[in-house]
């Protein structure tokens, strides 16, 4: 349509050089890396040294848990969970006893969503 093809010409005439989106992200990056070890210099000063000390170890080991523990078994996860369903659906049986969990399971998350939300009922 018309309309599309003007959107896209603005589109393609607002955009920015590659280089100048490629610098911009780059600053991006510098400054949350500046803006962070300021908050961090700023703690360390009000709290004190040995207590900043904790808090960053405190940091690191949770840092250190989540890339070796938690992000490849949710990796693994999602990369098998395809073949478990498919297996579990395979037979009728397991096939209905899965459809029951889900929807089960979901009709309680909503539920639970529901009076979150909108007060209990």
């Amino acid at each position: 349509s018309p309309c599309r093809r003007r959107l896209a010409r603005l589109a393609s005439a607002c955009a920015l050089p590659p280089l100048l989106r490629l610098a911009l992200a780059w600053l991006l990056v510098w400054g949350l890396f500046v803006f962070t070890a300021m908050v961090a210099v700023v703690y360390a000063r009000l709290i004190g040294l040995e207590r900043t000390r904790l808090m960053l170890f405190s940091y690191a080991i949770a840092n250190v848990q989540t890339l070796t523990l938690e992000e490849p078994l949710l990796i693994a996860l999602n990369a098998l969970l395809p073949f478990i369903i498919e297996r579990l659906t395979a037979n009728e049986v397991c096939a209905e006893m899965t459809n029951e969990v889900l929807s089960s399971s979901v009709g309680t998350c909503l539920r639970a969503l529901q009076r979150a939300v909108f007060g209990g009922r």
